[in-house]
């Protein structure tokens, strides 16, 4: 990888929106509606997998939209929200959408709020839609469908969901174990990638950061997640959720994720 930090670009090229397309398994978009966007970000979470790998391989992250092609596209990788949403973003307004990336910060337990441009998310304007809708393909548990950002619970795949505002903020929060977790904040300013750049390069390499822990990749399913940390694997599926360790999580990765690696970088 090049390690450039530029900001990712207005869109892809044909070519290369049809490549990416065939990687989330997708066919042509015919119409830029909401169906034509939950069904991509529905494809894409459900191939391509968030992942942390190349900051256990020593492989330096980069925020260039040609590097992103080559990691994600060309090689069957995944990442982390940066390099999916960005990506995903450029994929969405290849193919007649208008969506733009923003900052998000953490709801601490206090009620604080985290640092500035922790995570980046995606927002989209459609046709016939009075907000934007919300898409994030770049969490270890991203939504299957694009969340509206109006008040009351709302039900994607099997998880449920709520968006509070304040008039010039959101929040957009999870049902888990019987409470509403506390979730991301942003506002609807665009940003591009490059104001990223900082934070990314803090996941990438702090100790506090808990990217640099351990190997991670996480996968959306129909009926729920597959996970590999380190050499754990957990599978959920539905309620259930099962645990083992793995001898070879080389095989676990390119059999359950598609990502061929030639070590494992964990422990």
């Amino acid at each position: 990888m090049s390690g450039r930090t530029t900001a990712v670009t207005t869109a892809l090229d044909p070519a290369t929106a049809e490549r990416y397309l065939a990687r989330i398994g997708h066919g042509p978009v015919v119409h830029p509606d909401v169906e034509a966007l939950a069904s991509l970000q529905d494809a894409h979470v459900r191939t391509v997998p968030f992942e942390n790998l190349d900051i256990h391989l020593g492989q330096r992250l980069s925020l260039d939209l040609d590097d992103l092609v080559t990691k994600v596209v060309m090689r069957g990788r995944g990442g982390f929200c940066y390099e999916l949403n960005g990506l995903f973003c450029a994929l969405l307004r290849t193919v007649g959408f208008e969506a733009w990336l923003v900052e998000a910060r953490a709801r601490n337990d206090d009620g604080t709020l985290g640092p500035r441009f922790d995570h980046g998310r995606i927002l989209v304007s459609v046709e016939d839609e009075q907000q934007p809708l919300l898409v994030d393909v770049g969490t270890g548990a991203s939504p299957r469908a694009p969340i509206r950002l109006v008040e009351g619970p709302q039900r994607i795949g099997h998880v449920w969901y709520r968006v509070l505002s304040d008039g010039d903020h959101y929040e957009t929060q999870a049902f888990q174990d019987e409470e509403w977790a506390r979730g991301w904040v942003f506002d609807t300013t665009p940003r591009t990638l490059g104001d990223f750049v900082e934070r990314c390069r803090f996941h990438e390499t702090s100790p506090d950061s808990h990217f640099t822990h351990k190997p991670l990749a996480t996968l959306v399913t129909a009926d729920g997640q597959v996970t590999l940390s380190d050499r754990t694997l957990t599978v959920v599926r539905g309620g259930n959720r099962h645990e083992q360790v793995v001898d070879d999580p080389v095989a676990v990765l390119a059999e359950r994720f598609g990502i061929t690696l030639e070590r494992w970088p964990g422990s």
